[in-house]
């Protein structure tokens, strides 16, 4: 986390100290163009009065002008040069009247060129005299204005060293980086704390991800702010939640796989044990006793025929589990339907010396809307239950009737019945009340766990009613 408070520090530092030097520049631009702007204003304003005061004096020949115009530039504080059409410098408040003649000529100077143009000309160079920076302002003059001491005059220049206007610019400069070193610091202290501050859970985060990295998803980040972050850890904790359900629900589904290859493996091992048992009598020889040659190939039939329903309801029960059994929903004359059904399974129920009837208590021809190849198959397994695990001289009754809409099916039996503990299991896989039992009429273990998918696919529950003994009720309701 250091190395994310510290380029938080240096980004709003160096973010700042950009700001400052770039205002900084262009303020010490403006400032000092301010300052040159009205030097030169103050300047035109002083070269207009200086003409008025020599415009206005009798005429006293050059030496008297000369000592007048030495007078106007002292009491200015300026240096003042009178200058003929042709650059000839007339006069110059610094420098002595019998050395005018050796002045170099200044119709070329940069200033007197613009006021050539424009009237009024400004130029700054350094002075080598000095050794100063020197602004210069010249003006042109009239025919009007050339009268009096001013006679021959076209061009009046006034220079100012500039060591005030630095002086001024240099004294803001140091008081602006003077403020701009406050800000600084101040915005280095304002982003230590802001750092701190963001650092601080962002550390949280990480040290709780290290935890749930190390495997312990009982670990929380314990941010509760409503930015970013917060919502970072929040998702972070909906992350690990889910991920404790997903564990969970793989670990049951491991368990379930487990237990469902425990199961297959044990339900496939005792049909083909038997079967490898009674090939391997015949071949030993028993094949020729017909005394028992018939018998052992009518039990090696069964456990073939178990062993083949097994597969089939294993392959239903793994296409309805993994979604790969698709359902086909159309609508269908229901009664129609349960009558089929009984009479499929009435050869089976006068072998097992039970009475199988249908009751149908619908005001005519009614319409179910459903998979009708699926709903026969889960219909078919409860009709075979009633039936295997009935008693002698028993009966199973399949009835309909129309409730609120729907079409309510029931098979009803009077059979041995099934205990209120088994009751929440028995649908199941592989689940049996009684083991003995189930093998000995041939029973998978699936069969109600594939009437149970069935069913809910159609939009309904299976519910079941029972006493031991007396028999039970399974019943589910169809969509009219």
């Amino acid at each position: 986390m250091g190395r994310i408070r510290t380029k938080i520090i240096l980004t709003y530092a160096l973010l700042t100290l950009v700001v400052i030097v770039s205002v900084g520049m262009l303020a010490n631009l403006k400032v000092e163009s301010t300052y040159k702007d009205r030097l030169v204003s103050d300047l035109i304003s002083r070269a207009d009065l200086i003409l008025t005061l020599l415009r206005t004096q009798p005429t006293t020949g050059p030496q008297g002008t000369d000592t007048r115009l030495k007078e106007v530039a002292r009491i200015s504080n300026l240096r003042v040069t009178l200058i003929d059409s042709i650059g000839m410098v007339l006069f110059d408040s610094d420098v002595p009247f019998d050395e005018l003649n050796n002045v170099e000529n200044h119709l070329h100077r940069s200033e007197v060129q613009l006021a050539l143009a424009r009237g009024i000309g400004t130029d700054t160079r350094h002075s080598a005299d000095v050794g100063k920076d020197v602004m210069h302002v010249a003006k042109r003059l009239d025919a009007s204005d050339a009268k009096g001491l001013l006679a021959g005059v076209k061009f009046i220049r006034l220079s100012q060293h500039l060591e005030d206007i630095h002086a001024a610019v240099n004294e803001i400069r140091w008081g602006m980086f003077a403020a701009g070193c406050s800000v600084l610091l101040l915005v280095v202290a304002v982003s230590v704390l802001v750092s701190r501050r963001l650092a601080s859970p962002m550390v949280a985060i990480v040290k709780g991800v290290e935890e749930i990295r190390g495997g312990n998803l009982d670990a929380r980040l314990d941010v509760h702010s409503e930015d970013e972050i917060g919502r970072v850890a929040r998702a972070v904790n909906e992350m690990v939640d889910r991920l404790k359900i997903d564990i969970a629900q793989l670990k049951k589904l491991e368990r379930v796989r487990s237990e469902f290859l425990g199961n297959v493996s044990h339900e496939l091992r005792t049909p083909i044990f038997s079967l490898q048992g009674f090939l391997e009598t015949l071949m030993n020889g028993a094949v020729d006793d017909p005394t028992v040659n018939r018998n052992f190939l009518q039990k090696a039939y069964s456990h073939a025929a178990r062993l083949n329903t097994l597969l089939g309801d294993l392959i239903t029960i793994s296409q309805i589990e993994s979604g790969e059994m698709k359902l086909s929903f159309r609508y269908f004359r229901v009664k129609e339907f349960l009558g089929s059904l009984v009479n499929d399974f009435k050869q089976i129920a006068e072998r097992n010396d039970v009475k199988l009837d249908l009751d149908t208590r619908l005001p005519g021809e009614v319409d179910v809307y459903g998979d009708k190849e699926r709903l026969a198959v889960a219909l078919g397994n409860l009709i075979e239950n009633a039936i295997k695990y009935n008693k002698q001289d028993g009966e199973v009754m399949i009835s309909c009737q129309q409730e609120d809409g729907r079409v309510h099916v029931s098979v009803v039996d009077t059979g041995v019945g099934i205990g209120k503990e088994h009751l929440p299991r028995i649908f199941e896989r592989f689940y049996r009340v009684d083991k003995n039992r189930s093998r000995d009429v041939g029973g998978t273990g699936l069969g109600l766990a594939i009437v149970k998918h069935i069913v809910e696919a159609h939009g309904s529950t299976v519910e079941v009613e029972s006493e031991v003994g007396k028999g039970s009720t399974f019943s589910f309701c169809l969509k009219t």
